[in-house]
């Protein structure tokens, strides 16, 4: 029986080789795209989880309220935390404090800038990084003795055969010598902790002695939780750890999960999506394309069923079964998905190294991994049960009596569960293209947003500890080339954060609040490369000796200060006393996501990491490659990297989202054309009498074409309809999450619907022209 059936699938898709290859391509897509998806969701939901304490690891972290009443999650905090945590929560199995740190390395000739941390000796006891030399945990006790990764050891020595060899850091003045006393494999990119070396905590504590004050901002506190304990009711334990060391900091700890730390973030004292935001796109995106390839199957299935429905009804009269005329169309739609899914198999082979490229990913496809192997006996059962059930039911449903008398109900071809599936799936891509262009105008909003740079003639360097020593010197050498209209040391790119304080004192403050500033530091031309809009008094002036010690803010610090004349006030900030000589406005510190924060700008500190390098004429080229010589001659070993501010990753990440809904929609567009373009070829082709009939009564070729199209456009107009709610709902809710945010885009609901109607209508005019275009004498001798 299974051959006959078997044979009779083959024959009957081979016969209808025209819709067998439009259902394959359909359903080879819409299985591209899910296998796609679902790697993707395996790949962010595998984050962490080589660690075997996974599921009791978590981050002591602390709720700050900002001045705007908001509470955003503080991760570094005083390294004298974890004494008090042990006191307080005898839950606690064990703690481990980590600080990150990025250093510059020497071997030899040999100089890498590497990024790891500060971390207590039992680090690698908490954490699962697996060591490959040396497993003993005491290795991080010597404070000269640092953990390599085996990357870093093949870059420094060529080989992982290392331990007892030497690294040098310098510093300043200051050079450090490092024994390698162990040897870790490459950190998994699905870790949120990445690093390449471990240098003993001890040494961070012995040169930060300010690292144990209560409200230091010093480290990460890891805790790891005995088995069975509930780390919400630990969180009730030690949330007013803090306040209790010292009242005014009015800091609330809690615990943040090692599994949340990658899907969710925390702002407003509640937990909300971050990478959870693609993983849930994602999905949906790639369920909807699927389902929409399985409603272009169940579309043309049920048109076709209809020439099917003599053979359905004789099979009848001869004795066969509903159910195995269900099972034969089940069997051909399997034989179907089967093929796609091999297809499936092999696009997604050779394209997942582009999707990794276009999303900044590292997606791997492991064929025989076990969750794979049950998705495809999923997907294949999915698939092929929603694209041929209803089908085989329909065509089961034939009447042998109506069949032998030669009666064929015809009338379910147009049936209204069809139309709206066919609706269904215009409804998706106008979604997509909507939503896509309101992110896409988000974006281009952002990066010509007004922040107060020149964005083509900013250039941003790293300002090394020699350049900072000689820093008037490079300075002059910089201004001496040609075009370089000002330079400036800071460490605070506009729109790209800073660090906040909340040690600032005032006349009339109260002495219980403790809100946070953004501080930035400083020197006399920084209101040169950066638009400084000064409100009152004026800016720092290297011709007034006290200016060193003065300060300038903006109105949000002023109304926070609730000063209304700050110009002449005085001003406390970290212990340095100084006068308010000026104030500025629509200065933006952190990312246009979030508010305009109140900011300080002084003078008087030495941090300032940043260069900042102002052109006017000459190409961008040529004037990085003289600012080279001259940083190079000053500090041959610094790292020269360039970046024009435009060229500053965003802090928004949009081009993700926005790629996604884009490629989406492309995806989802063709696959319902496909499906419209086989519809329109069986209407034709069952309408081809009554078109004959029209054109030997005088019907023109363009009015036949527009009867043709005329359900065509309902069907988009009803799709739009339906579309644009959803649309203006998901684009509302996208741009409240930025403070700056573009207005709606009114235009994209209206152009993205009209890509949509053109495209859908070039796919099916052509084949209504072609039908209208016939011969009348050979229309009329078609039936």
């Amino acid at each position: 029986m299974f051959r006959n059936f078997f044979t009779i699938a083959l024959r009957y898709l081979w016969r209808n080789k025209t819709y067998s290859l439009l259902n394959y391509v359909c359903l080879t897509f819409g299985l591209t795209c899910t296998l796609v998806a679902v790697l993707f969701i395996l790949n962010v939901l595998s984050f962490d989880k080589f660690h075997k304490n996974y599921d009791r690891l978590y981050s002591a972290e602390a709720y700050v309220t900002f001045f705007n009443g908001d509470r955003f999650p503080k991760q570094y905090l005083s390294a004298s935390l974890a004494d008090q945590l042990k006191v307080q929560a005898p839950e606690i199995e064990a703690m481990t404090r980590v600080a990150g740190c990025n250093f510059s390395f020497a071997n030899g000739d040999k100089s890498f800038a590497e990024e790891g941390f500060f971390a207590d000796e039992n680090f690698f006891d908490l954490f699962s990084f697996p060591m490959i030399q040396n497993t003993n945990h005491t290795q991080l006790i010597d404070v000269n003795s640092i953990l390599i990764s085996e990357p870093m050891a093949l870059r420094f020595f060529g080989t992982n055969d290392c331990i007892g060899k030497s690294l040098v850091i310098k510093e300043e003045e200051k050079t450090e010598i490092y024994k390698v006393a162990g040897l870790f494999r490459k950190v998994p990119k699905q870790s949120t902790l990445q690093f390449d070396f471990v240098i003993p905590f001890a040494k961070f504590l012995s040169d930060n002695k300010w690292a144990i004050e209560s409200g230091a901002t010093a480290c990460q506190t890891w805790v790891l939780l005995r088995d069975g304990f509930d780390f919400r009711s630990v969180t009730n334990k030690i949330k007013n750890l803090i306040t209790k060391q010292e009242a005014t900091l009015n800091q609330e700890l809690f615990l943040f999960p090692l599994n949340d730390k990658v899907l969710f973030g925390y702002a407003g004292g509640k937990r909300i999506w971050k990478e959870m935001q693609n993983v849930v796109m994602v999905g949906a995106i790639g369920l909807a394309i699927l389902l929409i390839a399985c409603f272009n199957f169940i579309n043309l299935a049920i048109a076709l069923n209809i020439r099917r429905y003599r053979e359905a009804g004789i099979k009848k009269v001869v004795g066969s079964d509903r159910s195995v005329i269900v099972l034969q169309f089940l069997g051909e739609i399997f034989i179907v998905v089967l093929a796609s899914l091999i297809s499936a198999v092999i696009l997604v082979s050779i394209s997942l190294a582009g999707f990794n490229t276009m999303f900044n990913n590292d997606i791997q496809f492991q064929l025989l991994d076990l969750r794979m192997v049950l998705f495809f006996i999923g997907i294949t059962l999915f698939t092929g049960l929603v694209s041929g059930l209803l089908p085989a039911l329909y065509l089961a449903s034939s009447n042998p009596v109506d069949v032998l008398k030669g009666k064929i109900v015809t009338s379910h071809s147009y049936s209204s569960f069809r139309q709206g599936l066919i609706i269904f799936q215009f409804v998706i891509p106008i979604i997509l293209i909507i939503v896509m262009m309101i992110i896409k105008t988000q974006d281009n909003y952002m990066e010509h947003y007004n922040v107060g740079v020149d964005r083509d003639q900013l250039i941003v360097l790293d300002n090394s500890p020699n350049i900072q020593k000689h820093f008037e010197s490079v300075k002059s050498d910089l201004l001496a080339i040609p075009g370089i209209s000002a330079v400036s040391a800071t460490n605070c790119i506009p729109t790209r954060g800073t660090r906040p304080t909340n040690e600032v004192s005032w006349e009339g403050k109260d002495a219980t609040q403790l809100p946070h500033f953004w501080c930035i530091n400083v020197d006399f031309d920084y209101n040169k490369t950066v638009d400084v809009k000064l409100t009152e008094g004026r800016f720092f002036n290297a011709s007034f000796s006290a200016d060193s010690a003065n300060y300038l803010i903006n109105d949000v610090a002023a109304i926070l200060m609730n000063i209304k004349n700050p110009v002449g006030s005085s001003l406390t900030i970290e212990g340095k006393k100084g006068t308010i000589i000026g104030t500025f406005k629509d200065f933006y510190a952190i990312d246009l996501a979030g508010p305009v924060v109140p900011t300080l700008m002084r003078i008087n500190s030495p941090e300032k990491p940043i260069l900042l390098v102002k052109y006017g004429t000459g190409s961008y080229a040529a004037i990085t490659d003289k600012i080279r010589k001259v940083v190079q001659h000053d500090d041959p070993e610094a790292l020269f990297q360039p970046t024009l501010f435009r060229d500053l990753p965003s802090y928004a990440q949009l081009s993700l989202p926005t790629n996604l809904a884009g490629l989406a929609f492309v995806i989802a567009l063709f696959l319902a054309c496909l499906g419209f373009f086989g519809l329109a070829s069986f209407t034709a082709e069952s309408r081809t009498k009554e078109i004959g009939i029209r054109k030997a009564n005088g019907a023109t070729i363009p009015s036949i074409v527009r009867l043709l199209l005329a359900n065509y456009t309902k069907w988009v107009i009803v799709a739009f309809v339906l579309a644009v709610p959803v649309a203006y709902l998901l684009g509302m809710i996208f741009l409240g999450r930025f403070n700056f945010h573009t207005p709606i885009p009114v235009w994209a609901f209206t152009i993205g619907p009209l890509i949509t109607y053109a495209i859908a209508l070039l796919t099916v005019g052509w084949k209504s022209w072609r039908a209208a275009a016939r011969n009348p004498v050979e229309a009329l001798r078609y039936e």
